[in-house]
C-alpha cells in the first residue's frame, strides 16, 4: 500500500515508511555485533479489518494470505539470513 495513492490513508502509509526508516537506522547502528534487521511489511492482509472494508463496497487486489507473509519472515530470522541486512520485503 506504500505508494498507492488511497484516499484516507495517508496515517497508515506514514507509518509503514516510519518503519522502513527507523529498521535501515537500527540496521546501521547493531551491524557491528553480527546483529541484522529487517521488516516485513505485508501490504494489504487477509484480515477482519479488510472484510469489514470490503462490505462498505471496497475491492481491494487480492490480499496477502498470513502463509505467505509467514515464509519471509521465517527466511528472515533464519540461521542463513546474514547477508539480509536492512532488507524490506513487501508486496503492492
Amino acid at each position: 500500500m506504500v505508494g498507492l495513492a488511497m484516499t484516507g490513508m495517508s496515517h497508515y502509509i506514514a507509518s509503514k515508511m516510519g518503519i522502513i526508516g527507523f529498521m535501515r537506522g537500527l540496521a546501521n547502528d547493531v551491524a557491528n555485533d553480527g546483529i541484522t534487521a529487517n521488516a516485513v511489511l505485508s501490504g494489504l492482509t487477509n484480515t477482519l479489518a479488510i472484510a469489514s472494508r470490503e462490505q462498505s463496497g471496497w475491492q481491494p487486489k487480492r490480499p496477502a494470505l498470513i502463509p505467505e507473509i509467514k515464509s519471509p519472515a521465517q527466511l528472515l530470522r533464519g540461521v542463513n539470513s546474514g547477508m539480509l541486512i536492512h532488507q524490506t520485503l513487501g508486496q503492492l
